[in-house]
């Protein structure tokens, strides 16, 4: 039988994304585990064979379902958020209503911010998480966010006016440079920010930069990149992200993403083989450790899928590979957590009505809008 602590251990390693899980939890569906199991080297986690298309495009119209019915409840911020990120400007709350104008109307402070929380609601837990997907969303700087409320513009100079340059809480610091980056909208302090947000990846990926040289396994244990919300991601694609605008300007700013990129790239075998790994020994965790996979896949596929858009990167063949078995791996997830029961409405629902399985809850609503914007944009590349 598993201990539980030996569970907590294993989540703790694998958990990236909101707040930390002192002891696994419970899921309210059934779990098929496979039946035959391979070790990492008999079927290596970084190359696993293609989904068939009909399969893909089985896995595609999930995530759309999920992220159509999940994202759009006019009562959660966070979550119309990462619809409009998904869908775009024109994404509607489940009311009828623009999610951006659900934001504007109903979360928005009279400072023209976003708080984290309002009474047992997370608005936005990432200072400025709205503010750059907005932003990236396209919606006009100056006209009203809805009727009688603020510009965007508004709400980013807002933003500017707090920000502190020595990056005092780096983790929470990715969502508002991005926005300055991509807003278009000149500003003094845009050059510096992206310079520290570009030094502090560096700074952060040190250890795996010096893995690789020297032809060592990268180790995960929660350090430094890793101890990152969602491992990092949105540090990397915050630094992406601005640099695919020409942010900072000063600097070797491509030659310094290239190898951030190569970096990120140097984590798949890693990534994937300990989820493969801890499956295998934890079966009853396998709808949290399949959607580990997707969190990671689906937010690396994203943040490469929007450097190659920009004209920052263009995969070389080898590459190109790595984030094809990408999105077959992403995609067979999607499936083993359709096929365990985890997506259907009476499930999501009650994984979100239980305060032990909300923050899970949030992850597969977040991961599959993140996954479905990284397919969307790698499809049209």
């Amino acid at each position: 039988m598993l201990k539980r602590t030996s569970a907590a251990v294993v989540i703790s390693v694998l958990m990236a994304c909101g707040d930390p899980v002192p002891d696994p939890v419970p899921v309210p569906v059934p779990v098929p585990v496979p039946e035959e199991q391979h070790t990492a080297a008999e079927t290596p986690a970084a190359t696993p064979e293609p989904t068939p298309d009909p399969a893909a495009d089985l896995a595609r119209d999930i995530l759309r379902e999920v992220v159509s019915r999940e994202a759009a409840d006019p009562a959660n911020a966070w979550a119309l958020a990462h619809g409009i990120l998904a869908w775009g400007q024109e994404f509607r709350a489940s009311d009828g209503r623009l999610a951006v104008e659900v934001l504007a109307t109903d979360f928005l402070e009279a400072d023209i911010s976003f708080a984290k929380t309002r009474g047992d609601v997370r608005v936005e837990p990432h200072t400025d998480l709205i503010l750059k997907t907005l932003v990236e969303a396209g919606v006009p700087l100056d006209e009203p966010m809805a009727e009688g409320k603020p510009t965007l513009r508004a709400l980013l100079q807002t933003s500017q006016g707090r920000f502190d340059p020595a990056l005092p809480t780096p983790n929470d610091s990715p969502w508002s440079i991005q926005a300055y980056c991509q807003a278009g909208a000149e500003w003094e302090g845009t050059e510096g920010a992206s310079r520290a947000l570009l030094a502090k990846v560096e700074e952060e990926t040190m250890f795996i930069r010096r893995a690789v040289a020297a032809g060592e396994t990268i180790q995960k244990r929660k350090q430094d990149i890793f101890a990152y919300t969602c491992g990092g991601a949105h540090l990397i694609g915050g630094a992406t992200a601005c640099a695919g605008v020409g942010w900072p300007k000063q600097g070797n700013t491509q030659a310094r993403v290239d190898a951030l990129i190569d970096l990120y790239l140097a984590r798949v075998p890693v990534e994937t083989r300990l989820v493969d790994e801890s499956i295998q020994a934890y079966p009853q965790l396998a709808p949290i450790l399949h959607n580990q996979d997707i969190k990671f896949l689906g937010h690396l596929i994203e943040v490469l899928s929007k450097a190659q858009r920009d004209g920052l990167w263009t995969p070389n063949d080898a590459e190109d590979l790595i984030l094809r078995n990408a999105e077959a791996r992403l995609l067979a997830q999607v499936i083993m957590l359709k096929q365990a029961g985890v997506y259907e409405p009476a499930a999501m629902d009650q994984l979100a009505s239980d305060p032990e399985t909300f923050q899970f809850y949030l992850d597969l609503v977040g991961d599959a809008c993140h996954a479905f914007n990284g397919l969307r944009i790698r499809a049209a590349l």
